[in-house]
């Protein structure tokens, strides 16, 4: 039995109105302040930030700067209604009008809190969105290669029309934060563990015939029997953080250097999907080791560096799962030049890189 969506959320009474009226500042000190007064949160910290977000949704703002309507989309499609349904008078008559419309980017806020065990998955994770709604853009564009025929092309011909000058695009409304979850990151993993349970039972339970030019009748038989040991290894979802705690980054806290991308949806068809993607809080650049460059000894020592760069040993390796500064090729080097005495790896991250060679995995 899996537990439902969002029950590894934690839900804090008036946190969501505290973060609201937080009012932003630069290095979002006064937020991180209030959020330190919740006792899940005492010890919480910035790990990071993404900027890469914005809301679908546009204002509609009149040639005299008068606000029109809160989404653009919803006005739209009062106009073509106004028009009798007709989307090519209506784009016509909006054309030269001075409408414009704003854009609203979102910077995503991860703010991390430590447990109090040394488990590295003991941590929250809250998510907080900064919205920054500025004018952007005059409505349509000018000159347009064809007309739209329906709404929905009526809708997304908005995002066609000429950006406004940067000295042209003021603030729409103040900055705002808003929270958007707070994730126990345990709770969550706990789920997908139980989610690949489920999974790995429907698998183990087929049965497949197999036959062969020696063998006049088929075989039936089981996934264990075909291929012994396929799961021997946790989802990756889990592989990452027992491979933090078996390797020699296990001294450091886990939640001070990654965050997670975490998703959690069903389909039309009512089939789950759980999903973890890392993200380094490293915030400073990192330069790329290539695997293909130097003897060995320059290029373990290229790894080292980064090592003593990010601050935790064996810190490669988790980079190598995902992000584009180290590929799989480093891992297949390293344990190579391990193994022919070129360098010397602990025995513990050893181990950890033999079992990725066994069944290598990546995000």
């Amino acid at each position: 039995m899996t537990p439902p969506p969002n029950s590894y959320q934690r839900h804090l009474a008036g946190i969501e109105e505290a973060v609201a009226t937080c009012p932003p500042t630069p290095n979002h000190a006064a937020l991180i302040h209030r959020l330190r007064r919740e006792s899940a949160l005492e010890n919480a910290r910035l790990a990071t930030t993404r900027g890469d977000r914005w809301l679908v949704r546009r204002k509609v703002l009149a040639a005299d700067g008068t606000m029109v309507d809160e989404d653009h989309e919803t006005w739209l499609a009062a106009q073509v209604a106004f028009d009798g349904g007709d989307v090519r008078v209506t784009f016509r008559r909006l054309q030269d009008a001075g409408y414009q419309v704003s854009r609203c980017g979102i910077t995503t806020l991860y703010v991390v809190a430590a447990g109090q065990s040394d488990l590295p998955s003991n941590f929250l994770q809250a998510e907080i969105y900064l919205e920054n709604e500025v004018l952007e853009r005059d409505l349509f564009d000018p000159h347009p290669w064809r007309i739209p025929t329906n709404l929905d092309e009526l809708q997304r011909s908005v995002g066609d029309g000429p950006a406004l000058p940067d000295a042209e695009r003021r603030p729409v409304r103040p900055l705002v934060y808003q929270l958007r979850r707070i994730v126990d990151v345990e709770a969550w993993l706990q789920a997908g563990d139980a989610l690949e349970e489920v999974r790995r039972e429907a698998f183990r339970d087929r049965r497949y015939k197999v036959t062969s030019s020696s063998t006049p009748s088929a075989a039936i038989q089981t996934p264990d029997q075909l291929w012994p040991g396929w799961d021997r290894f946790p989802a990756k979802h889990r592989r990452f953080f027992n491979d933090w705690a078996r390797s020699s980054a296990s001294k450091h806290r886990l939640c001070d250097h990654w965050v997670f991308d975490l998703t959690d949806w069903t389909d039309a068809s009512g089939r789950r999907e759980m999903s973890l993607i890392p993200m380094w809080a490293f915030n400073r650049p990192l330069a790329k080791v290539d695997a293909g460059k130097g003897c060995d000894h320059e290029f373990y020592g290229r790894l080292q560096k980064l090592e003593r760069r990010v601050g935790v040993p064996f810190s490669w390796f988790f980079y190598m799962l995902h992000g584009n500064r180290i590929e799989a090729a480093a891992g297949d080097r390293v344990i190579r030049a391990a193994e022919a005495g070129t360098i010397v790896l602990p025995e513990q991250d050893y181990r950890v890189l033999k079992d990725w060679e066994s069944e290598p995995y990546a995000f």
